[in-house]
């Protein structure tokens, strides 16, 4: 048998030399194939706005290639359909690109739940069918037309809350007593109206309008109005009856992403470290120590528009514990109400009430890069997540919202920006 390179013996007839194999050029680029008729008209607005280009493409309707039948006398219009086809050329707008090209009805869950009151209920009672319902958010109907015009909250109670105790806080004879049941029947402030609790907001300027979106408009939209309006609940409403079909959140965003990445391009930035991003807050960070009382603790979240503040040691900035508007809930089961206690008083009677369903402290090192970041919000289910170093002191803070605005809105910017230049 003769060993000569590059040659194999098949037979004693047949000889062949082993082709050497051409070097592979791929040049790959990814696509959003979607229907004419099911895309949301704001989101292709949105895309075009950004200067993507749309292209039309005519497909046949039947998976196989078989032709209908001629006795059917089918015409081109019933034979093939219209589809839109947009090229991403850079992965960091392929998220941006999904939510553009998403309604907000595909982000609804399997199983929702909605509480409505009418606004003639009192604000206590309403609090109340909140907490029963292990829910931070309910909405507002008219008593007569049952049309929903706008949302009650925590944070409506919180500011009751506030309202009364620097009132008392201003008598003399009640100064640093606790507020108890007694004391909200004898203060109208409490058991008023829905009506005529939203007409005070009104007239000291701090009552926002109701924002709400469509089922039929983009999730892209859905996360603009988000970050405008500094919200964290945005109700989703049927444009043909006016009712709401649900009530879409970050963490609703978030998890509808995280269904769909594995079939699109990872951007770059998942695989960066969190504090290279620009994003979260790492800068005159809001905190408080085991020591400030639970009023600075409500102003700030009120005052900041942020849902929850870090506890920490006061001279190693240790992480220790966290408070959120949620927990001022736990209120509801106390006979009396003390703002004037330390918030390390007012976590541990927090624990020990029943039904109250709070966010766990989650840390992580402020080194994790942004996709293992986001795969801890999805496995603890939180609204924030704060960055720390190898000995747990606070560097920083990154919420869902950051999350989001980083993912969806930053990649349409830039490429405005770029446009505009």
């Amino acid at each position: 048998m003769n060993n000569q390179t590059g040659k194999l013996r098949r037979n004693k007839a047949t000889t062949f030399e082993s082709p050497s194999i051409p070097k592979a050029f791929f040049d790959l680029q990814h696509h959003f194939i979607f229907s004419k008729k099911k895309a949301p008209v704001d989101g292709i607005e949105a895309i075009q706005r950004d200067g993507a280009a749309i292209s039309e493409h005519a497909v046949v309707k039947y998976a196989n290639d078989e032709r209908p039948d001629e006795k059917e006398k089918q015409d081109l219009e019933n034979m093939f359909k219209t589809v839109l086809r947009i090229g991403v050329q850079n992965s960091d707008i392929v998220y941006t690109h999904l939510l553009q090209l998403s309604q907000c009805y595909e982000a609804m869950a399997r199983n929702n739940k909605l509480i409505v009151f009418t606004n003639d209920i009192s604000v206590r009672k309403a609090f109340n069918g909140l907490i029963y319902n292990c829910m931070r958010t309910g909405l507002v109907a008219d008593s007569r037309t049952l049309e929903i015009t706008g949302v009650l909250s925590v944070t409506d109670f919180i500011m009751v809350l506030m309202m009364l105790w620097k009132y008392r806080e201003n008598l003399d004879e009640l100064k640093g007593t606790p507020l108890s049941h007694e004391d909200f029947r004898q203060m109208d402030i409490a058991y008023m109206p829905i009506s005529r609790w939203k007409g005070c907001l009104e007239m000291k300027g701090q009552l926002k309008p109701f924002i709400n979106i469509g089922l039929k408009e983009s999730i892209f939209r859905a996360v603009e109005l988000l970050t405008k309006h500094r919200i964290h609940r945005l109700p989703v409403m049927d444009e043909n009856t006016g009712d709401c079909a649900y009530i879409l959140t970050h963490r609703r965003i978030l998890h509808y992403l995280w269904k769909h990445c594995a079939l699109l391009p990872k951007p770059e930035c998942l695989s960066q470290r969190v504090v290279d991003l620009e994003m979260g807050t790492w800068k005159n960070l809001l905190y408080a120590d085991e020591k400030t009382p639970l009023i600075d603790c409500l102003d700030m979240l009120i005052d900041n528009h942020i849902s929850g503040i870090p506890i920490v040691e006061k001279h190693t900035l240790k992480v220790k514990e966290v408070y959120t508007r949620f927990d001022a809930a736990s209120a509801a089961f106390s006979d009396h109400i003390d703002l004037s206690v330390t918030v390390t008083r007012a976590i541990q009677e927090r624990d020990y009430q029943c039904g109250i369903r709070r966010d766990a402290v989650v840390t992580a090192h402020y080194t994790t890069t942004l996709w293992s970041l986001i795969e801890i919000f999805i496995d603890k289910n939180v609204h924030r997540i704060f960055m720390v170093d190898d000995k747990t002191i606070l560097k920083g803070i990154i919420s869902l919202s950051d999350v989001i605005e980083f993912l969806v809105l930053r990649p349409s910017r830039k490429t405005a920006n770029g446009n505009n230049k």
